[in-house]
């Protein structure tokens, strides 16, 4: 297996220590061997491109140089991160005078963007340089065919032409657990989480529909790559049944916990108690 350049972002080890550990327990699995990028930056996603271009794109072209100096890819967990990294680098591939401007600033470093690590998410970097076939020959406890719904989140699939996530990766790591694959109406739609700095009531309300049309569809677990989007579809939970009376009972797991967990994995090793919405239950649906 590859080595990676593993950029964790500011929410993820902030935050969601329960996502990092059981990323990092699954890569070991695998093989995948991760080194933590040192001396970068936050992304700046979305706050900082909202209000100084050439500033997010200067900092993230910066984390791409720092990659390209071994020249190995970049992983993130955070679809905030992919989305940056991805965008910055698309434009730095297709862009000449954007290079030169920002590797004259990144010169003053002994850094230069070249394009030689590419920016990926762990997700995509599991489907595509482990494969399902190996996945599955790790799943020792596959789950009963509980329907999950999965959460893909904006920044990871749009617009497909700079982030070249296609949806059907998270079908297929979902079904490899021995889990189905949940559809439901509001798939596409946004949980609200970049939102709530700006807006509370509609990212509640969009919280609230996605959340409702997951449950109404038949799902009993939902999966995210997402901190933000996570702490949203979770935290939000709590927040409907105080202000509305609506219990959704939807517990929102990170992918790697749902994986790890299928893997033989235990729930302290996962992170599952760290879940808002009791995430106990799926230990309920996990074959011997």
């Amino acid at each position: 297996m590859p080595t990676y350049n593993l950029y964790m972002g500011c929410s993820v080890p902030a935050n969601y220590p329960n996502y990092e550990a059981a990323m990092i327990k699954v890569a070991e699995a695998f093989g995948m061997d991760f080194d933590y990028m040192e001396g970068v930056a936050c992304c700046g996603s979305p706050n900082l491109r909202a209000i100084d271009h050439m500033g997010w794109l200067t900092v993230n072209a910066r984390t791409l140089a720092i990659g390209d100096k071994n020249g190995h890819d970049i992983v993130t967990p955070c679809n905030g991160c992919f989305a940056s990294l991805k965008d910055a680098y698309h434009l730095l591939k297709h862009d000449k005078e954007y290079v030169q401007k920002v590797n004259k600033i990144l010169k003053k470093e002994g850094l230069e963007f070249k394009g030689a690590a590419k920016p990926r998410h762990f997700v995509e970097a599991l489907y595509t340089d482990v494969g399902i076939d190996e996945i599955k020959k790790k799943v020792t406890k596959p789950l009963d065919g509980v329907g999950i719904a999965i959460h893909y989140g904006c920044h990871v699939t749009r617009p497909h032409d700079v982030t070249e996530f296609d949806p059907v990766i998270l079908q297929e790591l979902v079904q490899a657990t021995g889990a189905t694959v949940i559809d439901y109406p509001l798939w596409k739609q946004c949980c609200g989480a970049t939102v709530l700095p700006v807006n509370e009531g509609i990212a509640i309300r969009l919280a609230r529909d996605k959340l409702k049309s997951m449950k109404d569809a038949g799902a009993v677990f939902v999966t995210v790559v997402c901190p933000a989007c996570g702490n949203q579809l979770d935290l939000q939970q709590l927040g409907l049944k105080e202000s509305y009376g609506e219990e959704y009972n939807l517990p929102v797991l990170f992918y790697p916990q749902i994986l790890g967990l299928t893997m033989g994995l235990d729930e302290d090793a996962v992170g599952l108690s760290m879940n808002r919405v009791a995430a106990g239950p799926i230990l309920n649906h996990l074959a011997e």
